[in-house]
């Protein structure tokens, strides 16, 4: 596995010849509750593109650290972009990788909002159009959704909670409080708010305190796992 930022311009190149795929990470600056650190979102993509790398003889991009945010855009630490910027983003990255010969492009997301999703994906769509490409984009958390009942985080849990938790106790355990409780949800039906956070009272949503390492490794362990094998399967990757 090589990270882009890391290597020169000559070794790049180098890279290239081998017709590599390349993993881009986008995680977001966005509040977790009071327990969590506003990079998340990007710490979990991060991870699990430098694991899946390594397994395919990959290159990982570059992380993108700021996403489209609704629900959370009023809360303290949130920093976030517009939606027509995060598209325009993801294009011009996506366009530069080709001029450099970059043919396959897997984008995990770490944040996963509905707008912040819709507008990467609208971007993917319209790059493919284009040029010869194969990109595959989805989101970690979905995949680690296999795994919710398993670790007992419950049909309940969402942003910043059990899952989430123990991923980043996994990741990064330096940065996880250890007074953690319970978030709740409180949806405001079909209505459209100037004030969505007022639906995250906590700020977060699920229980935190069942969090544990043990279950973040295993989510990205499984994450891990499942995404190498679509890369694999759909991209045609075999190293």
């Amino acid at each position: 596995m090589m990270r882009i930022e890391e290597m020169t311009s000559i070794e790049f190149a180098e890279a290239v010849e081998r017709d590599p795929v390349v993993i881009l990470p986008i995680g977001a600056t966005e509040a977790h509750g009071p327990h969590l650190p506003l990079g998340t979102d990007a710490f979990q993509p991060e991870a699990i593109a430098d694991a899946v790398a390594e397994r395919v003889n990959g290159l990982v991009a570059p992380a993108i650290k700021y996403g489209q945010h609704s629900s959370t855009r009023n809360l303290p630490g949130t920093i976030g972009i517009t939606s027509s910027t995060l598209r325009s983003m993801i294009v011009d990255i996506l366009e530069s990788l080709h001029r450099n010969g970059i043919r396959k492009i897997v984008i995990v997301s770490g944040h996963s909002g509905s707008v912040h999703m819709a507008m990467i994906k609208d971007a993917c769509e319209d790059v493919v159009r284009r040029y010869q490409m194969d990109v595959v984009f989805l989101a970690d958390y979905d995949i680690g959704k296999g795994l919710q009942e398993e670790i007992g985080a419950g049909p309940g849990d969402g942003h910043g909670g059990m899952m989430e938790t123990s991923r980043i106790m996994a990741i990064r355990p330096d940065l996880v409080l250890k007074n953690r409780t319970k978030g709740e949800f409180v949806s405001a039906g079909y209505a459209v708010l100037s004030d969505p956070e007022r639906c995250y009272p906590q700020g977060f949503v699920g229980d935190a305190a069942k969090a544990n390492a043990q279950a973040g490794k295993r989510l990205n362990d499984y994450i891990t796992d499942a995404l190498t094998d679509l890369i694999r399967k759909d991209l045609g990757v075999r190293e």
